[in-house]
């Protein structure tokens, strides 16, 4: 018999498939439980097909009862962009943003599905309203959506990682204010993204090469080149160069060649805090809690904003 009142928090990543069994009661979340499977090799055009595989297995495996879902897409299928909105024209913000993507797709522009959210605060005497956009292929999310059902899942909320890991982070008081830069690394790739007095304003996905997971001297410049193009445009385009922290998540956060290498090129404070810090004593099954190792819990901070966010939105498109 499956629990009611339980959720799946699903972080489908490029490498592996993350997930937390959560109850959900009137104090916020517990943890129920955690589980990791690795998704086998292969293209992005088979990603969703891998990653329901993997799903299956990690649910068959650990036998999690839940039949409620929330989850966040791979940032490899999922395109961001800053999109200015002019709302004098005739046309709807949604047609705007349409018109502008249509350029830029690698994929035809009928098959779109798309969420957006004002970023920052408006110019004095400024026709026009910066949005950022986060685009999918419709139907790579209906792959998603009926392989949850075959799952015997219900998927009530679709998101993406950095917009999680934002959720996160003003969960923390420490994190609630300023400007907070995360860099998230899995297998081959990584993001970088930017959260402002609780929103996520900028994020940008990045590939990296083995040699950067060995975290050798090219390694490290590699990730390093990727994050100064992002701050280059926050400091350029957005304006924004009060940078008080970068937080670390995923391979290699715990490194700390990589945080002393990241502290000495940015001049910035670097940490790699655990995501389930953001949870209070009593959010996680003491048993949870004891079984989770600092290696392991960095992986987990999608999930674990994922867990910590309200009822979602739905996608616009």
């Amino acid at each position: 018999m499956f629990v009611k009142d339980s959720i799946l928090a699903i972080d489908l990543s490029r490498d592996a498939v993350r997930v937390l069994d959560v109850r959900q009661k009137k104090s916020g979340p517990r943890v129920q439980a955690f589980a990791t499977q690795t998704v086998e090799a292969g293209t992005n055009e088979t990603l969703p097909d891998r990653h329901l595989r993997a799903l299956g297995s990690l649910i068959d495996t650990h036998r999690l009862k839940s039949k409620r879902c929330v989850s966040a897409l791979p940032t490899s299928l999922v395109i961001s962009r800053s999109v200015a909105i002019d709302p004098s024209k005739p046309q709807s913000p949604e047609e705007q943003i349409r018109w502008t993507l249509q350029n830029c797709l690698p994929f035809d522009p009928k098959d779109l599905a798309f969420d957006f959210w004002p970023v920052g605060e408006p110019k004095p005497n400024a026709r026009t309203r910066d949005v950022l956009v986060v685009a999918v292929q419709a139907s790579v999310v209906q792959r998603y959506l009926q392989g949850f059902e075959k799952l015997g899942l219900t998927c009530e909320h679709l998101d993406v990682a950095p917009c999680a890991v934002a959720s996160l982070l003003i969960r923390q008081s420490s994190f609630a204010e300023g400007t907070i830069c995360t860099v998230a690394i899995a297998e081959n790739t990584g993001y970088f993204a930017v959260v402002e007095n609780k929103q996520l304003l900028f994020w940008r996905p990045f590939e990296i090469s083995n040699a950067a997971q060995k975290y050798s001297s090219s390694g490290l410049d590699r990730v390093g080149d990727e994050i100064s193009k992002c701050v280059s445009h926050m400091v350029g385009t957005m304006q924004l160069d009060n940078l008080s922290e970068l937080l670390l998540f995923g391979n290699g956060a715990e490194d700390e060649k990589f945080a002393e290498y990241l502290t000495s090129r940015f001049h910035i404070p670097v940490r790699a805090p655990s995501p389930f810090d953001a949870l209070t004593a009593d959010s996680m099954a003491p048993e949870v809690r004891a079984a989770v190792q600092p290696n392991v819990a960095t992986h987990f901070a999608a999930a674990v904003g994922l867990a910590l966010q309200p009822q979602g939105v739905s996608i616009h498109g």
